[in-house]
């Protein structure tokens, strides 16, 4: 909870509305995950999903990198969404992110597109997005352009 201050109060607000909540759930084996096989989901959401670093962002095998986290993540998502579901992911737009080509990695596991929006932060009060690790994972990461794109089965 130290990365996220108002994590608890979050938490117990969303448990209060009928939520399940659940921690060390890995985005690309979630459908493997115990505690969450043979549920199907209406909404299934990965906002600026990121492999970490080991290479610059532009460096074509850190490219690679994320997008294994990202295509895991779809196929993983395929599978647990309900026939009338979504999955969306909010994504930077910009170069190098571009390079990650998120349509074309949610085509290639069956899933198609059918919006993408744009995302200001200001839309949703409260959110604060972090760095995913490291001694900076605390604070916040520039946000820039960036969309939610949604996709369907």
């Amino acid at each position: 909870m130290k990365k996220y201050p108002s994590g608890e109060a979050n938490m117990a607000q969303l448990q209060g509305l009928g939520c399940t909540i659940l921690h060390e759930v890995d985005a690309g084996t979630m459908s493997q995950d115990s505690r969450l096989q043979w549920k199907l989901f209406d909404r299934i959401v990965f906002n600026f999903p990121h492999a970490g670093f080991d290479y610059r962002e532009h460096s074509l095998f850190q490219i690679s990198l994320h997008q294994n986290v990202v295509k895991g993540f779809f196929r993983s998502a395929y599978e647990m969404l309900a026939s009338n579901g979504e999955v969306h992911v909010t994504h930077k737009t910009a170069y190098p992110f571009s390079k990650w080509e998120i349509e074309k990695l949610a085509e290639e596991v069956g899933l198609r597109l059918v919006d993408e929006v744009c995302f200001s932060i200001y839309d949703y009060p409260g959110y604060e997005n972090k760095r995913g690790a490291g001694n900076r994972s605390h604070e916040t990461f520039p946000i820039g352009e960036c969309s939610t794109f949604k996709f369907v089965k």
